[in-house]
């Protein structure tokens, strides 16, 4: 089988698609599979670009091919299947550009009819990340069901299981991410008057900075970490809280089961199916008197931390990156 990624151009602080496709690559090519690596020339963000980028790719398609080729559009370029030949795949991460623009707002149609509709109807199959974002893509749009397959993310092999005593009377929680859905300042008002020390990867908000510094929260952030730093920080950290209020899937809440951290979520998809069966402290996001409550608990109740230490490390065995790529290669085999 041959079979061509196509990805979008790279954005300098957005690499999420590329690393999870590129390290997925690797198992393809174990499994012999011969891949090629196509990047768009232009952001897929105007239509100008958009017919750009289109001109590109059918600069790109080749001529005959001795094997079997699958094209696999890997997220925030569909409309470049317009220009492909043969089975194309597309991979649709999350919806937020239809839940950031009204509809009213031109930018809402170019977004649902170039990005997610007309590529759907198109696709020979289109890849989702968590049954979450199955159900919001059906609930915004009108894609085809019967073509959609939700095949998860996986765990970077590079994160691994790192014993560490847990430290009840003054814990390290870790907080990835800083932007509003990442909730840190409920957060803050949850974590009030409780020794502990927050790590924060991101650079704070003016305002949740004076939040934090108000709320009396011992805190400190770093940006621009590599790859083995951030591994460092699941690794020194006690617990992890991730109460945001949306995501597409929720990487971190594995990445800390992995490292063996108990892990605080919010109690909304895809969060809980992330975390699987007992797998986290689940909690209402938008009250931070419930965060606060689970926060107590972690920190009080060591039997419960280690369950959810012992329950999250075989759920995240559940994402290891040879299962992921080998759910592709099944998709893959089916049209070709």
């Amino acid at each position: 089988m041959r079979l061509r990624l196509y990805f979008r151009k790279p954005y300098p602080t957005a690499f999420s698609i590329e690393r999870l496709f590129d390290q997925l690559t690797t198992v393809f090519w174990e499994r012999g599979v011969t891949v090629e690596r196509l990047e768009l020339p232009h952001y897929n963000n105007t239509p100008a670009n958009l017919r750009r980028n289109n001109q590109w790719a059918r600069s790109q398609v080749p001529a005959a091919a001795n094997e079997p080729l699958i094209n696999h559009i890997t997220g925030d370029v569909n409309s470049v299947i317009f220009s492909l030949r043969g089975p194309t795949v597309i991979t649709i991460h999350d919806c937020n550009p239809l839940l950031r623009y009204p509809k009213y707002h031109p930018r809402y149609w170019f977004y649902r009819w170039l990005i997610f509709e007309w590529p759907a109807r198109r696709a020979a199959a289109v890849t989702v990340i968590s049954e979450k974002t199955r159900r919001e893509l059906l609930a915004l749009t009108d894609c085809p069901e019967n073509n959609l397959h939700v095949i998860p993310n996986f765990v970077d092999p590079a994160f691994t299981y790192r014993a560490k005593p847990f430290n009840p009377h003054y814990p390290t929680i870790l907080q990835i991410g800083v932007k509003e859905n990442k909730n840190l300042g409920r957060l803050a008002r949850a974590l009030r008057d409780i020794p502990c020390r927050l790590e924060i990867v991101g650079q704070p908000s003016p305002t949740d900075m004076q939040l934090l510094r108000d709320h009396g929260i011992d805190f400190h952030y770093a940006t621009g970490l590599t790859d083995q730093e951030v591994r460092q920080h699941y690794a020194d950290c006690d617990l992890l809280a991730f109460v945001s209020t949306y995501e597409g899937f929720g990487l971190p809440i594995l990445e800390a089961q992995v490292t063996g951290r108990p892990v605080l979520t919010s109690d909304l998809s895809p969060h809980r199916e992330v975390a699987g069966r007992e797998g986290a402290v689940l909690v209402d996001p938008y009250d931070a008197d419930a965060i606060r409550a689970g926060l107590q608990r972690l920190l009080t109740d060591a039997a419960y931390r280690q369950d959810l230490i012992t329950n999250g490390r075989a759920n995240a065995a559940r994402y290891a990156i040879g299962t992921i790529a080998q759910q592709y290669l099944d998709l893959y085999a089916s049209l070709s």
